[in-house]
């Protein structure tokens, strides 16, 4: 069986972190997606051989082969086989029961296919695109189950406030499928309240004098090369990836960083997809922060309406209901803040949008590659000045700028136009 994660074509629901990653980039609980199926199918002995491709949007393809260049992206050339596909949705945490889907039919959830499992001889080729393709197979339709406890919960992310407001039960669910074996009890360098073996801490790991973990809500784990200064508070669940460091923060429950972070502050229920620098106070909560992002000293957001009213989110098109009291903000990669910016419940923010404070809350959308200043949103140019920014970034992290990167940016940049002329 070869397994296909592919898109439905509703990434603008995952917006602003959609528009430079692929579906299955995104990152929730302890990994992205691609991470998540990869563990799922090479911890699975019925899977043994089973080959994973991953498709995207075309204009992303060059950059994420440059990136993984071991993971199989856009090979359409996998439809030339026999046998059996499962495709899986690209933003659908796995479940054993995927796989035991009848030959032949599907999960069908709202107008796009969720989960297919194909004899090889009913592929129609050439396609626009998969789920087009899937949903005009005639496939038998299946009930759709979702659990939300424990590893491999099943559920799919309709909307990127999905991943921040399931995060906690993802942590607890990927620390399961993870496999890890609690190694709270053997540190005497931290301090530790609760389930030591929900406690898993890599080697090369620093702790300060004065740290405190409370694994009493669920499991923490913490990369390898991370540094956790005095007077830092970290609440399970949560993860703390690779080659970061806390600065006396207060981490509290549900929240997840990437690789190569610096934090300090208050962090509640947020996702921070990795090389974000938010190192002075001010708080960030139920919230998705991408890549490259600087945030300023007491950059803080609103996660709570005054009224208590369910927040409403921009995609693009439409501002729509969440169903949640408690949405912080959506930042896109290579955002920058200035000290003191105060962004609004519900705030979208388009990637390379620069905001400087002026003493008022942020729009509810920010488009990409503007600036929010004097209290409104400036269309700017100078996208060589952007891109020789991010070099200057990047290269701090020892991470090259190369011409794939570049081209993605500036196709970004002209796909972007309508939005910034509406401004």
């Amino acid at each position: 069986m070869n397994i296909i994660i592919f898109e439905d074509g509703l990434h603008d629901n995952f917006y602003p972190l959609s528009v430079t990653k692929p579906l299955w980039e995104l990152r929730s609980g302890l990994f992205s997606f691609r991470e998540r199926i990869e563990i799922f199918v090479r911890r699975d002995p019925g899977l043994a051989g089973a080959g994973l491709y991953f498709f995207t949007r075309d204009y992303l393809v060059p950059r994420f082969r440059e990136l993984y260049p071991q993971v199989h992206i856009n090979d359409f050339s996998i439809f030339d086989h026999d046998g059996e596909f499962l495709f899986v949705n690209a933003v659908k945490y796995p479940s054993r029961t995927d796989f035991a889907i009848d030959k032949n039919s599907a999960v069908i959830l709202g107008p796009v296919p969720v989960l297919a499992r194909v004899d090889a001889g009913m592929i129609m080729k050439p396609f626009d695109s998969i789920p087009t393709m899937l949903m005009k197979l005639g496939l038998a339709k299946v009930d759709y189950y979702e659990q939300y406890e424990g590893p491999g919960t099943g559920r799919k992310a309709n909307f990127i406030w999905d991943l921040m407001d399931a995060n906690p039960d993802i942590i607890r669910g990927d620390y399961g499928l993870a496999g890890y074996a609690g190694n709270g009890a053997a540190r005497n360098d931290v301090t530790i309240s609760g389930d030591e073996t929900q406690v898993y801490i890599e080697d090369g790991v620093v702790f300060d004098p004065y740290v405190f973990i409370d694994a009493t809500g669920g499991p923490v784990v913490v990369g390898s090369g991370t540094k956790i200064n005095s007077f830092s508070r970290i609440e399970g669940p949560c993860v703390i990836g690779r080659d970061s460091l806390i600065l006396g923060a207060k981490v509290r429950g549900g929240t997840s960083i990437g690789t190569c972070c610096r934090i300090g502050g208050e962090i509640e229920r947020s996702i921070f997809h990795g090389y974000c620098n938010k190192y002075h106070d001010g708080f960030i909560g139920h919230s998705y922060i991408g890549e490259w992002i600087n945030m300023g000293a007491l950059t803080t957001n609103s996660d709570l309406k005054n009224n208590y009213t369910n927040v409403k989110v921009y995609t693009p098109g439409s501002r729509k209901k969440t169903g949640l009291r408690k949405v912080g903000c959506f930042m896109g990669d290579f955002v920058k803040t200035s000290i003191g910016t105060l962004i609004n419940t519900g705030t979208s923010i388009g990637p390379g949008a620069m905001l400087v404070h002026a003493g008022m809350l942020t729009p509810f959308h920010i488009p990409p590659f503007t600036w929010y200043m004097n209290g409104e949103t400036v269309r700017t140019a100078g996208l060589d000045d952007f891109i020789s920014t991010c070099r200057e970034a990047m290269n701090r992290r020892n991470v090259p700028v190369t011409e794939e990167f570049i081209a993605m940016i500036r196709t970004i940049h002209a796909m972007s136009t309508p939005e910034r002329e509406q401004q």
